[in-house]
């Protein structure tokens, strides 16, 4: 095996190194392949503007399709958080009073 090559595991396709970016973390390279890199930033990416444009979101907590205006907004990640406003008050009510109590998780 030439070690100039390598499969991505993505794709399946034995590629030169040089169709993997640079590695992060002390890896040589990315694992996958530049087109398949390419291929999940932009599915992320589009998966992030859908969410945006949608009028209504399922709380991951009580499970009630409610309006966005009812979700925060996380600008690190630029997405609404999965639980709604009032699911995620009383969720983070109950777990200031674990931790005040000294309890963990």
């Amino acid at each position: 095996m030439p070690s100039n090559m390598k499969t991505c595991p993505t794709c399946l396709r034995r590629r030169p190194l040089v169709d993997f970016p640079a590695g992060g973390g002390g890896l040589p390279t990315h694992p996958l392949c530049r087109p398949c890199v390419k291929e999940g930033v932009k599915r992320r990416l589009s998966s992030r503007i859908r969410s945006r444009r949608q009028s209504k979101k399922a709380c991951a907590q009580c499970g009630q399709l409610l309006p966005m205006a009812l979700f925060h907004w996380i600008p690190a990640s630029r997405c609404h958080h999965s639980y709604c406003r009032p699911c995620h008050a009383a969720y983070m009510a109950e777990r200031y009073r674990r931790l005040k109590a000294g309890k963990a998780f």
